[in-house]
C-alpha cells in the first residue's frame, strides 16, 4: 500500500501543514506589534493594525464558508495559503508602517480561509468513526504552533531583525502552499454546482440554527469562546495588581496552553468513550469552577493550577464542536456552518476586551470573573437542557480508499 493510501497519513500531513501556517501567522501577529513600535507607532495605530487581522474575517466568515460549499477546497485553500505568505513576507519586501495595515489584511483573511477550509477537509477525511480524532489531532497541532510561532519571531527579531522577521516566518506557508498543491481531494470536498442543484431556495444564516442541536451549539460556541478570551484579558491585570512580573503573567497563561496541549494528546482515547456534549458540558463547567475561584488567589501557584485546569477543560471544546457541526449542519453547508462560528470568536476576540475594560474600570477585577462564572453557569444550564435528546441520524458518508488516501 502507498503512503498517500495508507490510512491516517492524510490527516498527519494535513496537521503538518496546518501548524505551518498557524506558525506563520501567530508570529506575524507578535512581529507586527513589534515592529510598529520598533517604527514609532502609537499604541492606537497599533492597536488598529492588529485588529485588521480579525475584523475582516469576522464579516467574511459566513460568506467564505457558502463560498468553500459551492467550490470545494482545493482552489481556496491554494488561494488562501498565497494570501497568507504574500500578506507576511509583505513587510519584508517593502519595509514601512504603512505597509503592516496591507498586510494584516491579507494575513488575517488569507488564514480565515484556510483555517475554514482545514476544519472542513478534517471533518471529511477517513471514515465517520475518524472525525473526532481527527479534529483532536489538528487542534493539537494548533497547540504546538501556537507555542512556537511567538517563539520563531522573537528569536529572529533578536538575532536577525524585524524586518527579516517576516522573511523568515514567510517561508512556512510558501512550503505549506508547495504542499497544498500538490493535495488529493476526495469527492465529498470537491464542491457542487449550484447551478444544478434541485433545491435553489435562498439559503439564510438562520437556518443553521433552525434545529434544537444546533442552537444549543452555538449558544455553547459563544460561552467557550468568551472563557478563552475573557483569560487572556483579565489574567494579565490581575497578575498585574498582584505585583507579578511580566515574566509570571507568561508562565500564568502559558500553564493554560499546556493544560489544553495536554489534554487535546489524550483527546482521541477521550473521544472513544465520551460523546461529544458531554465533553462541551465538561468544558463550560471548568470556565464557571475557574472564575469563580480566581478572585479568591493571589498566590502565583495557585494561579498557575487554576490556568492549568481551564486549559484542560476548554482544550477538549474546539474538536467537539467541530465534531457536531460536521455531523448536524444542513446537508452542503458544513463550510458555512464552520464560518458562522468563526464569526462569533471573531466578534468575541474585538468586543469583549472593550467591553470588560470598560467594565473593570468601574467594578474592579472580582466581579469580573465572579460575573463570567455567572454567564457561563447561565449558558452551561441552557445548552445542558437538552442533552439527553436522541442526536440526529448521521449523514451516510462514502467510505472510499480515496477518503482515506487524502494528500
Amino acid at each position: 500500500m502507498s503512503a498517500a493510501a495508507r490510512p491516517g497519513t492524510g490527516i498527519r500531513t494535513l496537521v503538518f501543514y496546518v501548524v505551518l501556517c498557524h506558525l506563520a501567522y501567530g508570529g506575524a501577529r507578535v512581529a507586527t506589534s513589534l515592529a510598529g513600535l520598533h517604527l514609532k507607532a502609537t499604541p492606537l495605530a497599533i492597536g488598529i493594525i492588529l485588529s485588521f487581522f480579525n475584523l475582516l474575517p469576522m464579516v467574511l466568515s459566513i460568506s467564505a464558508g457558502r463560498l468553500i460549499d459551492r467550490l470545494g477546497v482545493a482552489a481556496p485553500t491554494t488561494y488562501s495559503v498565497a494570501a497568507l505568505t504574500l500578506g507576511i513576507a509583505l513587510p519584508f519586501i517593502a519595509w514601512d508602517i504603512g505597509v503592516l495595515y496591507l498586510a494584516a489584511v491579507l494575513s488575517g483573511t488569507g488564514f480565515m480561509l484556510m483555517h475554514l477550509c482545514m476544519q472542513k477537509t478534517a471533518g471529511e477525511v477517513g471514515r465517520e468513526g475518524d472525525r473526532a480524532a481527527n479534529f483532536s489531532l489538528l487542534a493539537l497541532g494548533f497547540s504546538v504552533s501556537g507555542f512556537l510561532g511567538p517563539m520563531v519571531a522573537g528569536f529572529t527579531i533578536d538575532h536577525l531583525g524585524y524586518r527579516e522577521a517576516f522573511g523568515v516566518l514567510a517561508a512556512a506557508p510558501l512550503i505549506a502552499f508547495l504542499g497544498f498543491r500538490r493535495a488529493r481531494y476526495p469527492d465529498s470536498l470537491k464542491g457542487h454546482d449550484t447551478a444544478e442543484a434541485p433545491d435553489a431556495t435562498p439559503k439564510r444564516v438562520l437556518d443553521l440554527v433552525a434545529t434544537p442541536e444546533m442552537k444549543r451549539l452555538y449558544a455553547a460556541v459563544i460561552i467557550l469562546s468568551a472563557s478563552w478570551d475573557v483569560l487572556q484579558f483579565l489574567v494579565p491585570i490581575h497578575g498585574k495588581q498582584q505585583g507579578f512580573s511580566a515574566s509570571q503573567i507568561g508562565i500564568v497563561l502559558g500553564a493554560f496552553s499546556i493544560g489544553s496541549f495536554v489534554i487535546r494528546i489524550a483527546l482521541p482515547w477521550i473521544s472513544q468513550r465520551v460523546s461529544e456534549w458531554p465533553l462541551i458540558l465538561g468544558s463550560i463547567g471548568s470556565a464557571v469552577l475557574v472564575y469563580a475561584l480566581y478572585p479568591f488567589f493571589s498566590y502565583f501557584v495557585a494561579m498557575i493550577a487554576l490556568s492549568l485546569l481551564l486549559g484542560l477543560g476548554l482544550g477538549v471544546a474546539q474538536p467537539m464542536v467541530l465534531s457536531v457541526i460536521h455531523r448536524s449542519a444542513p446537508e452542503g453547508r458544513i463550510g458555512e456552518a464552520v464560518g458562522l462560528r468563526l464569526m462569533i470568536i471573531g466578534a468575541s476576540q474585538v468586543l469583549l476586551p472593550l467591553a470588560f475594560g470598560a467594565l473593570g474600570s468601574a467594578t474592579g477585577m472580582a466581579p469580573l470573573f465572579w460575573g463570567m462564572s455567572v454567564v457561563a453557569l447561565a449558558g452551561g444550564i441552557y445548552v445542558g437542557r437538552g442533552h439527553h435528546e436522541v442526536e440526529p441520524a448521521q449523514r451516510p458518508k462514502p467510505d472510499s480508499k480515496q477518503d482515506e488516501g487524502l494528500l
